[in-house]
């Protein structure tokens, strides 16, 4: 089932993705909504809002478009 995300959940998002892990993000939004975030469904949006991550366990930093 798809559910359509709201703004207050993209902008948690856009604020922790550079923060927490995939798995702290999606457990933290879960527990402030009220129904169950998936770690893929987490990652999806955030890859779609154009979000990339830095490769390696447990980093949690945003590549910039330009970066590698």
């Amino acid at each position: 089932m798809n559910q359509v995300w709201t703004e207050m959940e993209e902008q948690f998002i856009r604020e922790n993705a550079n923060k927490v892990t995939d798995e702290v993000g999606c457990a933290q939004l879960s527990e402030i909504v009220g129904r169950p975030i998936s770690v893929y469904a987490w990652r999806k949006k955030r890859q779609k809002m154009g979000m990339r991550k830095a490769p390696g366990r447990g980093v949690c930093r945003i590549l910039r478009p330009n970066e590698s």
